[in-house]
């Protein structure tokens, strides 16, 4: 038993100066998955415990190996297309209609595939709409990267519809950038669902496969937030593999498969 409880303190002693180091506060991730992810880089670099761990942490390398096993920033250009069609010839035209411009806002953009999606769909859709996507996410060099707008893998543009990618894509030989056309539509900030304050007066709010990795209170503090975010009548698009239980309770009804609307 004293042996758990020292591991325990050794552990939160970790995660408190791993959440300094990195900008991110670790509190409110599942300890089970966090301790998983971290697990795997231990073998990897042959650290022998929480203590070694901590001392570490000193390494620029490391951090950023850590910061990006944790965040999980795995994305791709429509992912789940059929998702993406169905917002497009469902849930955007409703919102469009007799509007000059809706508000975006993309919760955990990572590397930005998600809000250039959007960003080219609504072009498509009306291009002399005057729309404002917002994009953030807590992990700097990866939004960095995402106002980038290149170094796309192309298994990162494999859903990308063909006629698209060879209107908003330029192709360097091994990877991808979106047209400067795009990249103008959409605005990146860091931002942190916990603790920042959120956007206001949106029309539609995606965050994908990122609420799943937050134990049970934080997640209710986010989608409340969302909630709170949106117009009535807005929607919210999560992942496919997450669910909002008793939405009702928050305001939100399920429109369709990872759709939820904001009660008017």
């Amino acid at each position: 038993m004293i042996v758990g409880m020292d591991e325990q303190k050794e552990w939160l002693a970790f995660r408190t100066a791993l959440s300094q180091s990195i900008g991110v506060e670790l509190g409110h991730y599942k300890e089970p998955q966090m301790k998983r992810r971290l697990a795997s880089i231990m073998a990897r670099r042959k650290i022998t415990g929480w203590p070694d761990f901590t001392r570490a942490l000193i390494n620029a390398e490391l951090l950023t190996d850590v910061r990006d096993t944790l965040t999980i920033n795995v994305s791709e250009f429509y992912r789940q297309t059929d998702r993406f069609v169905e917002l497009q010839k469902t849930f955007l035209p409703e919102l469009l209609k007799g509007r000059s411009g809706i508000k975006i806002w993309s919760a955990g953009c990572s590397i930005g595939c998600e809000p250039y999606t959007l960003a080219m769909i609504l072009n498509e859709m009306d291009p002399r709409g005057n729309h404002q996507i917002i994009a953030t996410d807590v992990d700097v060099p990866i939004l960095n990267r995402a106002k980038a707008g290149d170094g796309y893998l192309p298994t990162e543009v494999r859903g990308v519809p063909k006629e698209i990618l060879a209107k908003y894509f330029v192709f360097n030989g091994a990877t991808y950038a979106v047209s400067n056309e795009v990249k103008r539509r959409v605005t990146f900030k860091r931002h942190d669902l916990l603790t920042d304050p959120y956007p206001k007066d949106l029309d539609l709010v995606l965050c994908r496969n990122v609420v799943i990795y937050f134990n049970d209170e934080a997640k209710n503090q986010i989608y409340r937030g969302f909630a709170d975010s949106l117009k009535p009548g807005g929607y919210l698009f999560i992942g496919g593999s997450e669910m909002i239980m008793r939405a009702g309770d928050i305001g939100f009804r399920t429109a369709a498969t990872s759709i939820y609307k904001r009660a008017a």
